[in-house]
């Protein structure tokens, strides 16, 4: 693994060997993250105060991309050290704040064009996708918020970026699922099952009309799940908005609900977003799982993979 640092000037830096580097792909939020540690040498500093992008690439592929958060070089017996700390191209989106705007007809180009590409983030490929009713981005919202509620509303999907920070709006999922079976190095298993805090059923209710429209968690609803909450949306939001509010607060009170880690010795090629088919194991859990992060970390004990999923 070579790591390098591209200034704000644009000028770019081979970092000496890592001896020691940690990836975490999400591919939305919390967005990726890295860490990587390497002998530090006194030409550096100067570049170091203006770096601002990381890149990661092994046998030509990149690996990471993304900002640089932070750096620090220490000295002791052991030497001189330099880590850099970071997180993917999402942070630009996070970080940014985005003014408050209501959209008649939004159109993701238009989207796009405001929020995304004036921080330099590069869109692979992307669905025509178009509000029906006026969309509205309130003020405190990050430009990652505005574009993710678009996607979530009028697509039904979130927004992914890739290891080389590219980011891809698109419905249909292209990213290759995996098996692990008796014949994959496991070195370590976990599972878990939370049923506290999640919704089973939330009634999303109009302030105005008291339209209702209520929506279900079809996987915890038809195990017996006894969980109702009751939304309020503006007035008129419609009946789309309102199917998307409760299904995003679904979504949400059931994040790391059925989870599943493994930890892999040596590198295993699951990505953040595809799926994991889960046959055998020592704990009996079987089944389709998807992706939430991918850990990939090296140190003095050699290379593993972490991945943790929740079920389908």
């Amino acid at each position: 693994m070579t790591g390098f640092v591209t200034t704000c000037e644009g000028e770019i830096y081979q970092l000496p060997t890592l001896f020691a580097w940690r990836f975490s792909y999400t591919g939305a939020e919390p967005c990726d993250s890295f860490s990587v540690s390497c002998p530090y040498e006194q030409a550096m500093a100067d570049v170091l105060r203006r770096a601002v992008r990381f890149t990661a690439k092994e046998d030509g592929k990149t690996e990471f991309f993304g900002v640089i958060d932070e750096y620090q070089m220490t000295c002791d017996e052991k030497g001189t050290e330099l880590e850099i700390t970071g997180r993917g191209m999402a942070a630009l989106l996070l970080d940014n704040e985005a003014e408050a705007v209501t959209y008649q007809r939004a159109a993701m180009a238009e989207i796009l064009k405001n929020h995304v590409l004036p921080y330099g983030i590069v869109c692979r490929a992307y669905d025509e996708l178009c509000a029906s009713a006026p969309y509205k981005v309130a003020s405190g919202s990050s430009q990652w918020k505005a574009l993710r509620d678009f996607t979530h509303c009028c697509g039904g999907f979130l927004p992914h970026f890739d290891r080389d920070g590219t980011l891809t709006l698109t419905k249909e999922n292209r990213i290759p699922g995996v098996t692990i079976d008796d014949t994959v190095p496991v070195t370590a298993l976990c599972y878990r099952d939370r049923r506290y805090g999640v919704i089973s059923e939330a009634l999303v209710v109009d302030k105005k009309t008291r339209a209702r429209q209520i929506v279900r968690n079809a996987n915890l609803y038809p195990r017996g799940g006894m969980c109702r909450r009751i939304f309020y949306v503006p007035a008129h939001s419609g009946q789309q908005a309102m199917r998307y509010t409760g299904e995003y607060q679904i979504e949400r009170s059931a994040e790391d609900a059925e989870t599943m880690r493994v930890t892999v010795s040596g590198d295993f090629d699951a990505q953040s977003g595809g799926t994991v088919t889960i046959n055998g194991g020592k704990l009996g859990v079987t089944g389709v799982f998807r992706v939430t992060e991918v850990v990939r970390e090296m140190d003095e004990n050699g290379r593993t993979t972490e991945v943790t999923m929740q079920r389908e």
